[in-house]
Formats: structure tokens, C-alpha cells, sequence
């Protein structure tokens, strides 16, 4: 084995152009380290170059394995001295002259290369780029001239002639020559060149004729079914919109987030997304088809149906991504959210479980499962779900706040107020200005004051300085707006209270029953009999919460 390697190491010193005549057994260990990536080659060349001072080939291997430029130029250069007709020395440091800009040595390495193989087309390409570093656009033109003389027109030689228009900032003197190079050479790629200029300048015939010719030659290049999509759009030719845009976003060729930003624009749209929503439906049905296993395009596809009523259709996106990728957390969880929203409560529980089984650190789920087993009022198996999550991110701030705020409300559903409490102390801990804690701390609080009082006690003046910090973070909140307004009611404040059952009236308070009753008891209160009865009316009329 160890004869073979060094057997295939020598075939790639003499395809390199590098004689393996006479060479010394250190210099085969050497060589095959290099091959081999061990990092003692570097070191066995530094060796070599001392033992072996006329090995060219040494030296040209430890330039290749130098960190350091001015080393790697040393050693080229000595290999060169050695070898001066190694075509492979020069063009290895006249490349890595580039790759330091300097374009100058790099410009003199290429022509002597240029003068010895005049045949070498690749060099020429090469002498181009130096060119145009050193800002001399017309030796460019000049290269590219021979390469067109050895090899005709071609699409890499338009490009680089437009490049250099380009640069000089002759914009237009670059598309001039472009669409006299198209009449003899034409490509997909030029007509969409055009097309896009042409486009640019609101000639949309002209444009439309470029891209038409460029599916001509290619149906399905997808620049030009984009760009030609966009005219007829433009012109209100809809039928043709579609088709070509259906082509762009069904191709294999186009990066699914491409398409994803697209379809989001188109979505964004307003009333296009809703004029042709049958366009639109099939269009998200392509995208996802192409590409069904891909997260960006899963998650829009599966958003859009479920926003346009498609249940069923965003659940068998995302289960038919689970059966494929069973291992993809990001599916499972958004296959529960869908079941979520639908407030199908059985089903989120369902696949909950079943994620929280098979994957590590399943706090969304237990969260999602939490909440569903709350709504089906199991407080007992919702509270368990919150304590494991608290047992999996001890660490977690986030967590524990999420789940200290959950437990302070289910232990005040199982009437445990003390221990309640002691949750809502421990989440404001965490965030001294959490409103959802802030505004449920201070109105539980109240539960046991059934008559006004005309001094505060210490309970009062906590919850009211709680529930203050909740209406400044969120003034037009009408649910904290009402705790704030009832505590002002148990103070005997009462016409300050009316005053913000007032602003909670105008920002959502007429459709909860609780905040009703309280705005009427406020105005009985104060005498006004009448309106009070209006409001306990209107409270009655709605459904217990």
C-alpha cells in the first residue's frame, strides 16, 4: 500500500510538469505528507531545501505550504531560477502576487507566460483581471481581442467586455456594444441582459421581445419568464402574468427563499392577493410542490392556508414534512400552533405529547399542552406541565417568569391564595414590571373588600401601586384599566374611577361583563341610577367569563 501511495504521488509531481528524475526517498516522504495533509510536510521540505539546495520542486512545495507571503515569494522565485521554462512555478506566483494585489508583478509573470504558451487561452482571462485591477481597461480590451481571434464570439467574452464598459462608468456605450455582439452571438443569458435594461429604461416592448427570445432558446430560463412576468403585469395581461411567474416559481433553479420573498410581496399586496386569490392559491401550491420539504417554504405555505380558512390543507403541510423529517422539531412544534389557534384543545394535548416524548428540552410543547389542558380546565395536569418546564431550565429567566406568572393563576383557581402569591412574588422577582402579574396580583387582592373604604389599608395601597405600573406601561389596556378603576372605587374615589371606565369603554371595556358591572356599581355609587342600570343590562346580555 505504502508503495502505491508513493507510486501516485510521483504520477502527480510529473502531471504538475515537475520531473521525478533522481529524486531521494526524503523527498517522496515529503511529498506524500503533503498529499496526505499531515502538517510535518511543511517542516520535511525545510529539511529538503537544505539537504537537496537544487530540488526546484522542493522549493515550489514549500511555498505552497508558507503562511507567510514574502516566503512564499522567495521560494517560487528560487524554484524558478532553478526551472525558469516551469510553467507551473510562474503561474503559481504570479496568482498569489494577485491574491496580495499586487497587480504589477503579477502583470509580468502572466505576459512572460502569455509569450512562451500564445495558445493559452485561460492566460489571457487571467492577464484581464490583472488589467482591470490596475485600472487599464483598454490592455483588457486588447487581451480580449486575442481570445476572440483564437476562439470566436462567446458569452464569457461579452460579460468581461461589458465589465470593463462598466467600470470605465460607460453604461451606455456597454449595452450599445451588447446588442451589436447579440446579433452574432446570442445567448439566454444576453437577452436577459437586455431585456432587463430595457426594462429599466420603461421600454417594455423591447423588453418583452428580449425575454421571449431567451425562452425561445431556453424555456426555462427563469430570468426571463421573472422579467417578462413583471411587463405583462405592468400591461394588465394577467393570464400571461401568471403562467410566467408560475414557471419562476415551480423551477428547481430558483432558491427556495427567493421564492419564499417573492410570494411574501405578493401576499403583501392587498387587494391583488385578494382580486386573484384563485392565482394566488395555485401559485402557493407550486411553491410548496417544489420544494415541500424546505422550512421557509413549509412555514409560508402552511401560514397562508391556515390565514385563508385551509385547515386541513396548513395540517398536511406539516405533516407530511414530520413524516418525512420526524427529527424536525421546527415542524412539530408549528404543527401543534396550527391545532392551537384552531383552539382544538384534544389535538394540540395529542401532539404535544407525542413531541414532548421524543425530543430533548421540549418546553414549547409542555407550554402549548399546559395551556390546552387550562382551557379543558384539567388544573391539575396543566400545573405539573409548568413545573417540569421549571424543573428542565432551572437557569431559564424567561421560562420561570413564563411559568411562575401560569402557576400564581392556577393556584388562585384552586383557591390557594397564599401560595398564589408566593408565585407572583417569585415571577416579580424576575421582572419587577410585569403587567400580566401586576394586573392579576392587584385585583386578586381586592376579592376580599366588598365595601368601599375611606382610607386605604397597607393590601390596597399595594395592589394600587401594582396595578398604576400596569395602566402607565399600557394606558388603553382596558383590563388593566378596569383593576386600576375598581381599586380607585374601593378607595371611595369614585369620580376618578368613572373616569377610566370611561377611556376602558372606548377601547374594548363594552364586551367584557365583568368590566360593565363594575363601571355600572361605580355610577350607582355616585347617584346616576339610570345609566347604571343601562350597563348592568349590557353586562347581563353577555356570556359569564
Amino acid at each position: 500500500m505504502k508503495l502505491i501511495r508513493k507510486l501516485f504521488s510521483a504520477l502527480i509531481f510529473l502531471l504538475a510538469g515537475i520531473s521525478a528524475n533522481a529524486q531521494s526517498q526524503a523527498y517522496f516522504d515529503a511529498l506524500e505528507a503533503y498529499n496526505s495533509g499531515n502538517k510535518q510536510a511543511y517542516e520535511m521540505f525545510r529539511q529538503l531545501v537544505r539537504t537537496e539546495p537544487d530540488n526546484d520542486a522542493a522549493y515550489y512545495y514549500l511555498a505552497i505550504l508558507s503562511e507567510d507571503f514574502l516566503e512564499r515569494e522567495a521560494n517560487f522565485k528560487q524554484a524558478i531560477a532553478l526551472d525558469p521554462g516551469n510553467y507551473w512555478y510562474k503561474y503559481a506566483l504570479a496568482s498569489d502576487y494577485m491574491t496580495n494585489k499586487d497587480a504589477a508583478s503579477a502583470l509580468k509573470l502572466f505576459e512572460e507566460l502569455i509569450a512562451e504558451n500564445p495558445r493559452k487561452t485561460s492566460l489571457y482571462y487571467d492577464v484581464v483581471n490583472v488589467y482591470m485591477a490596475n485600472g487599464d481597461s483598454d490592455k483588457a480590451m486588447e487581451a480580449l481581442d486575442v481570445i476572440e481571434s483564437q476562439t470566436g464570439k462567446s458569452e464569457p467574452l461579452a460579460m468581461a467586455r461589458m465589465q470593463i464598459y462598466m467600470q470605465k462608468g460607460q453604461q451606455k456605450q456597454a449595452f450599445d456594444f451588447l446588442q451589436q455582439y447579440y446579433k452574432e452571438y446570442r445567448s439566454p443569458r444576453l437577452a436577459c441582459i437586455l431585456g432587463d435594461y430595457y426594462g429599466s429604461l420603461y421600454q417594455e416592448q423591447e423588453a418583452l421581445g428580449y425575454y421571449e427570445e431567451a425562452l425561445a432558446m431556453d424555456p426555462d430560463c427563469v430570468e426571463a419568464s421573472y422579467g417578462a412576468a413583471h411587463i405583462y403585469r405592468a400591461q394588465g395581461k394577467y393570464d400571461m402574468y401568471f403562467k410566467n411567474i408560475g414557471d419562476f416559481i415551480k423551477s428547481g433553479l430558483v432558491p427556495p427563499q427567493t421564492k419564499v420573498e417573492y410570494m411574501q410581496d405578493v401576499l403583501g399586496s392587498g387587494q391583488f392577493a385578494q382580486v386573484f386569490a384563485p392565482q394566488v392559491d395555485s401559485l402557493m401550491t407550486e411553491m410548496y410542490l417544489s420544494n415541500p420539504t424546505d422550512s421557509t417554504v413549509t412555514g409560508l405555505t402552511a401560514a397562508y392556508y391556515y390565514q385563508t380558512g385551509q385547515i386541513d390543507k396548513a395540517l398536511d403541510v406539516y405533516s407530511s414534512l414530520i413524516e418525512i423529517n420526524p427529527d424536525d422539531m421546527g415542524a412539530a412544534f408549528n404543527h401543534c400552533l396550527i391545532y392551537y389557534y384552531a383552539q382544538d384543545w384534544d389535538n394540540v394535548i395529542t401532539y404535544a405529547t407525542t413531541a414532548i416524548q421524543r425530543f430533548d428540552m421540549p418546553v414549547d410543547f409542555l407550554q402549548l399542552r399546559g395551556i390546552a389542558f387550562w382551557q379543558l380546565k384539567e388544573y391539575d395536569s396543566s400545573m405539573e406541565d409548568y413545573r417540569t418546564m421549571l424543573a428542565l431550565a432551572p437557569k431559564d429567566s424567561a421560562v420561570a417568569l413564563n411559568c411562575y406568572t401560569a402557576m400564581g393563576d392556577l393556584y388562585h383557581i384552586a383557591g390557594d391564595s397564599k401560595q398564589a402569591y408566593k408565585c407572583y412574588d417569585k415571577a416579580l422577582r424576575i421582572n419587577p414590571d410585569h403587567a400580566p402579574v401586576l394586573n392579576n396580583y392587584a385585583y386578586y387582592l381586592t376579592e376580599g373588600y366588598t365595601q368601599p373604604r375611606k382610607r386605604p389599608d397597607a393590601t390596597l395601597r399595594k395592589a394600587m401601586q401594582m396595578s398604576l405600573k400596569t395602566i402607565q406601561q399600557e394606558p388603553d389596556n382596558p383590563t388593566y384599566v378596569d383593576t386600576y378603576a375598581w381599586l380607585l372605587h374601593l378607595v371611595g374615589r369614585d369620580v376618578e374611577a368613572k373616569a377610566m371606565f370611561k377611556h376602558a369603554m372606548l377601547y374594548g371595556g363594552k364586551e367584557n361583563r365583568t368590566i360593565l358591572e363594575h363601571y355600572a356599581t361605580v355610577l350607582s355609587t355616585l347617584g346616576e341610577n339610570d345609566l347604571a342600570n343601562v350597563y348592568f343590562k349590557q353586562a347581563q346580555a353577555l356570556p359569564d367569563e
